[in-house]
């Protein structure tokens, strides 16, 4: 039985334990060998930790997950190698140590992923995180759309290179740049008066001659007035319908669509101005307010080709994959 530790804290986008009070994407792969049981210690120093397990596609994989008292608080035995499920931390600890046990109910080694995604922080403001590549020698250009007044954003790189960065508000005007020698940079953004909404710019410059897997992390600092401490869901039937959308196409999706299977048509593109790139995790909430679990999808990749996946539960499933 093999046994590994895996952090979830600051450090890039694979490390050990510095800051818990960082939000931080988080991704390490494992090999599972063939008809055997792998053991990884998750380590939780924030109060709501996303984990999403993502094996290679070749074999069958189950999942349990003990918190440190023993108790499971996750278990999947589907017929897939994939899973996600959101980690409490227990209140009154700094950190608490979560056992993952993969086993492989397979005739050949699967590779498995685990990332780790912060919800929360300790300071009670949710938190948004992402991946991203960025080319050698090359610029990445990403937009964020800021709803709340003052929005914190934290990017830091995997450390490889040094990546200087550029955020342009909606009118074209530099409201952050960092040109030092290293991979991260923070800053807080401002959304302009008068709008629900306002669109920055990102710019990414990869100076380095390998690439690089940089995160960027938004976390509200300043919230409306009128917004609830938690993005309350839209139907309030109590059921979960977060997801994690994947994409193993080779590919980047250029279009997402979902609607509910009583729909008659798709409706908007909701990456909006983003892609989705190959191996690229998007975790979302799938809610149209009307109560409905069961939901269409469909993907675009560049050549126009549509990959559908039809009278999905959202309320019962934890991913959709696209391959």
């Amino acid at each position: 039985m093999n046994f590994r530790r895996f952090v979830a804290a600051l450090c890039g986008i694979v490390g050990l334990a510095a800051m818990p009070q960082a939000a931080q994407a988080q991704s390490d792969s494992f090999r599972i060998e063939a008809n055997s049981t792998h053991t990884t210690e998750l380590t939780i120093c924030n109060p709501e930790v996303r984990v999403v397990l993502s094996g290679d596609g070749d074999t069958d994989l189950d999942f349990v997950i003990r918190n440190s008292r023993g108790d499971i608080v996750h278990s999947d035995y589907g017929l897939t190698d994939q899973s996600s499920a959101t980690l409490y931390r227990r209140s009154g600890v700094e950190c608490e140590n979560f056992e993952l046990r993969t086993t492989n109910l397979g005739n050949v080694w699967n590779l498995l992923d685990i990332s780790l995604e912060d919800i929360r922080t300790d300071s009670g403001n949710p938190v948004d995180t992402d991946s991203y590549r960025v080319n050698a020698n090359a610029t990445h250009r990403l937009d964020l759309n800021i709803c709340n007044p003052q929005v914190r954003i934290t990017v830091r790189g995997d450390s490889d290179t040094d990546l200087d960065f550029v955020i342009r508000d909606s009118r074209g005007q530099i409201v952050h740049s960092d040109y030092d020698l290293t991979d991260r940079t923070s800053a807080t953004l401002y959304r302009r008066n008068g709008v629900e909404c306002e669109s920055f710019e990102l710019t990414t410059t990869n100076l380095g001659d390998v690439y690089n897997l940089y995160t960027v992390q938004l976390e509200d600092v300043v919230r409306d007035r009128a917004a609830p401490a938690v993005q309350a869901r839209g139907s309030g039937d109590g059921n979960n319908r977060d997801i994690t959308i994947q994409n193993r196409t080779g590919e980047t999706i250029m279009y997402l669509y979902w609607s509910n299977v009583a729909a008659s048509n798709w409706g908007e593109d909701r990456l909006g101005s983003g892609v989705l790139a190959n191996r690229q995790d998007w975790n979302v909430t799938v809610d149209d307010g009307s109560g409905a679990c069961r939901f269409d999808f469909m993907a675009r990749l560049p050549n126009g080709r549509e990959i559908e996946r039809r009278n999905v539960n959202v309320c019962a499933v934890w991913t959709v994959q696209f391959n």
